[in-house]
């Protein structure tokens, strides 16, 4: 989308708070993933062997300890979710009214989470509780609050509105997020070979993510004396509180981040998700005059996306360095090198796309591949201070 085209004149202004609390969930969120990818990318998991008749079996010795503070980090995240909901809720029903509410009126505005309509115009109806008129059944805040319902989808338990329902339920009364490291798959690095895995990438044996890891457990088995490489996937995932299912914490992360600040707020404030979207990205540790000005500006990737070219780059630096190096010289492996760090994480991806547009055409990957050894050796031109010389040598 241009900036042009952007048109967030839908969010009044006494919603404009609501842009901060998703930009402190974007920054919670982001200190979360990067926790998650410093302890995946350290290896939790210590392997041993063992011989059992006559195959060789690769076992979990010990699993590294998932940092306290992740569970923590995804139960704020999670929970200031929440109560940007409820704080659009609470403005629109205080604007709309024209004044404060009263204390009893004010402790009956909330949202619910039903999973069937019966349920829905049980707490709309609910004497106990004296709403304002807003809040009416066949209000129109009503009918918004009732499109947001985890009945309106197939498998209500399933519906973002029910999943940030029980995660937070659990974070505010009982424990921090449930969060565990998992097996999200075993797989050979040649699949040609006699190797049995624990887990296979695919098909999933059971909903969710993965198997639960645990010293002993076995990984994979081969014949005695082969040596086979193979490859480990862990996850850090969260399991919902009702079901007992796991999903990868990014997953669940993204899936409700997104959903509360693409479709629910708007939904809440206009009736409708068919508005510019809210930026996910903003600095909020500094202060802003006009937060609305502000929005045109503001950062458009959230942090699971941000997070995920983090780590494609990480990978696309690693494979263009293989295939680069060779092409440019075993001496110039070292300029490859120092020009794929300076660039930026889309730059890398960029150009990591560019050779697999022409994958299966060697003339073509030929002239890509001098196309990027001449962008090193132009930027080890432009920056001789960057180039270094590898120990013990002159």
């Amino acid at each position: 989308m241009n900036l042009g085209d952007v048109d967030y004149s839908w969010l009044p202004d006494h919603q404009l708070h609501v842009v901060a609390t998703l930009a402190h969930v974007d920054h919670t969120i982001e200190r979360a993933l990067r926790l998650i990818h410093d302890y995946t990318e350290q290896g939790p998991i210590t392997f041993a062997e063992r011989v059992t008749g006559d195959r060789m079996e690769v076992v979990v010795e010990a699993l590294a300890p998932l940092p306290e503070a992740v569970p923590r980090l995804v139960a704020d995240a999670l929970t200031q979710l929440r109560a940007a909901l409820e704080h659009t809720l609470y403005a629109e029903v205080a604007a709309g009214l024209g004044r404060p509410l009263t204390e009893e009126e004010a402790r009956a505005v909330e949202l619910p989470a039903t999973t069937d309509a019966g349920a829905l115009t049980k707490w709309f109806r609910d004497g106990r509780r004296r709403r304002p008129p807003l809040l009416y059944v066949g209000t129109p805040l009503a009918q918004r609050i009732e499109r947001l319902q985890p009945f309106q989808l197939g498998s209500p338990d399933e519906h973002p509105l029910r999943l940030l329902a029980v995660h937070t339920n659990l974070a505010k009364h009982r424990t921090p997020a449930v969060a565990a490291t998992r097996l999200g798959g075993v797989y050979p690095d040649d699949p040609r070979s006699d190797l049995t895995v624990a887990l296979p990438l695919k098909p999933r044996p059971q909903p969710g993510d993965g198997l639960p890891l645990q010293e002993g457990d076995v990984l994979v088995s081969a014949p005695h004396g082969a040596r086979i490489p193979f490859s480990v996937v862990p996850t850090v995932s969260l399991q919902r509180p009702h079901t007992g299912v796991w999903a990868i914490a990014a997953h669940e992360l993204e899936l409700l981040e997104e959903w509360v600040r693409t479709v629910a707020i708007p939904v809440l404030v206009t009736g409708n998700d068919e508005v510019s979207l809210l930026p996910p990205q903003l600095d909020i540790a500094v202060g802003h005059g006009d937060l609305r000005a502000e929005l045109a500006t503001a950062g458009r990737t959230a942090a699971v996306a941000r997070a995920s070219g983090r780590a494609a780059a990480v990978v696309g630096r690693a494979g263009l360095v293989e295939v680069l190096a060779p092409s440019a010289g075993s001496h110039e492996a070292e300029t490859v090198r120092i020009w794929l760090d300076s660039l930026g994480d889309e730059a890398v991806v960029e150009r990591v796309v560019r050779l697999g547009r022409v994958g299966g055409h060697p003339y073509e990957v030929i002239r890509v591949c001098r196309e990027l050894i001449a962008e090193a050796l132009s930027h080890k031109e432009r920056n001789p201070e960057s180039s270094r010389t590898d120990s013990g040598e002159a």
